[in-house]
């Protein structure tokens, strides 16, 4: 009994210490995962580094670059090449994703291919803009130290064709 007491009178202590400056706060606004699916596909318009917004770096990043499909009903994504329209889903550029439910985070689990989870910060989400960022070395070469990379996307308006190639 005596423990008992003991802890209870730490637990109320504690809670008595413990600031409630986020009571009654308004939550910050979040994206809605539903904004995906406002477009078809996304293109990629913009990548640039933490700290330096006016530089576009596409050409270092190749890799982040291209179009996506989304499908939040069925947790589902693909990338395609930009010039041929080329399903990247052989080279685990599709599978599952989710955000977190705190829709902070965006995760990708691709089906197939040597990564198994990609983790990256939902940035913006809305039907105009898609954005994420995420630390990856400099330039995608392993030898160089890390940076955060912001991946800006629009809904896709161009003539390029994309056809799935997962499996349905």
């Amino acid at each position: 009994m005596q423990k008992n007491n003991t802890a209870f009178t730490c637990l109320l202590l504690a809670g008595l210490l413990c600031s409630s400056s986020s009571y009654g706060q308004q939550a910050p606004p979040t994206a809605d995962i539903h904004a995906l699916a406002s477009s078809p596909r996304w293109l990629t318009t913009k990548v640039y580094i933490e700290g330096a917004p006016e530089k576009d770096v596409k050409a270092n990043y190749p890799g982040v670059v291209g179009i996506s499909t989304w499908d939040p009903e069925r947790n589902r994504y693909e990338f395609f090449y930009t010039n041929t329209g080329q399903s990247k889903y052989n080279n685990g550029g599709g599978g599952y994703f989710f955000v977190t439910g705190d829709q902070k985070t965006h995760v990708l689990v691709p089906d197939i291919g040597p990564i198994r989870t990609i983790t990256r910060s939902l940035e913006k989400l809305n039907p105009h803009e898609f954005t994420y960022s995420r630390e990856v070395p400099r330039d995608m070469l392993d030898t160089n130290p890390p940076v955060r990379i912001y991946v800006v996307h629009a809904p896709y308006t161009g003539t390029v064709e994309t056809k799935t190639a997962m499996p349905h």
